[in-house]
């Protein structure tokens, strides 16, 4: 069987603010996703838990109360509505939401390559392609020994052009080390972690890039990893980019509904 484009599982609305779209309402949300014949649907809005030291400015106003401005969620018979967030690693084991609040989420979205954040998850000295690979998986490897609810984890945008902004982000999925990245996604496999097909990254043209741009996703396949899809929309417009995108991904991956991460 194919590999399902029904989901979107990770998508922010006007309370990140990096969105700030009042169009980009739950509502829209789910107006989007009953129009696609989806059968689930993700909040996954930016959080930084009060509870948790060490927030930068831009996150602090989005704690928990914040994001559960959205709540209730809205119910319907077609597709499951369910509520997330996209909280921050910077390393270590510095999650941006604490443990005794994992409850509180029925999906936990973590991205181990935000590192357009500079001295707040990626020190300034990180500076060449080299490093930057190389800290990429450092990350994978930090996140793969908390002690999290996996089975309603994701780890956002594999690929993400915010990993390297001053430089090459393809030039670093290349100079990724293989024997690491396989042994740390061979974990999130065990795990029953979900990994994600962030379609925002995949950039008009990529498929004249395609083995650089798949590369840690075929790698992660190989090691028996379970994907969801993604639009990681900020404003109504990139709600579209999942299925508009998703199927040339897919077909290139030669993902099937056995290659499905599903979210108990």
């Amino acid at each position: 069987m194919a590999f399902p484009i029904d989901h979107d599982m990770h998508c922010h609305t006007c309370l990140s603010s990096c969105s700030g779209d009042a169009a980009q309402s739950v509502q829209a949300l789910l107006e989007h996703a009953r129009r696609c014949g989806y059968t689930l649907q993700c909040v996954t809005d930016h959080l930084w838990d009060s509870l948790v030291p060490g927030s930068s400015n831009w996150y602090a106003p989005q704690d928990i109360g914040h994001v559960k401005r959205n709540l209730p969620l809205p119910h319907d018979d077609q597709v499951r509505l369910v509520f997330g967030c996209e909280t921050e690693f910077c390393g270590g084991t510095k999650l941006g939401l604490d443990p005794r609040n994992y409850d509180q989420f029925d999906f936990i979205v973590i991205p181990p390559n935000h590192f357009h954040m500079k001295d707040f998850v990626r020190p300034s000295t990180c500076d060449t392609e080299e490093k930057i690979a190389d800290l990429f998986v450092e990350r994978l490897e930090d996140i793969s020994r908390l002690d999290l609810p996996w089975r309603k984890v994701g780890i956002a945008h594999m690929i993400c052009g915010l990993i390297f902004t001053e430089g090459d982000p393809l030039r670093v999925y290349e100079l990724v080390d293989e024997k690491r990245f396989r042994a740390v996604m061979g974990k999130y496999a065990r795990f029953g972690a979900g990994i994600e097909i962030n379609l925002a990254s995949f950039f008009p043209g990529w498929q004249d890039h395609e083995d650089a741009v798949l590369r840690l996703y075929r790698l992660a396949k190989e090691e028996g990893c379970k994907f969801y899809l993604a639009s990681d929309a900020h404003h109504p417009a990139e709600l579209d980019l999942v299925p508009d995108r998703a199927p040339a991904v897919v077909e290139a991956l030669g993902l099937t509904e056995d290659d499905r991460f599903i979210l108990a």
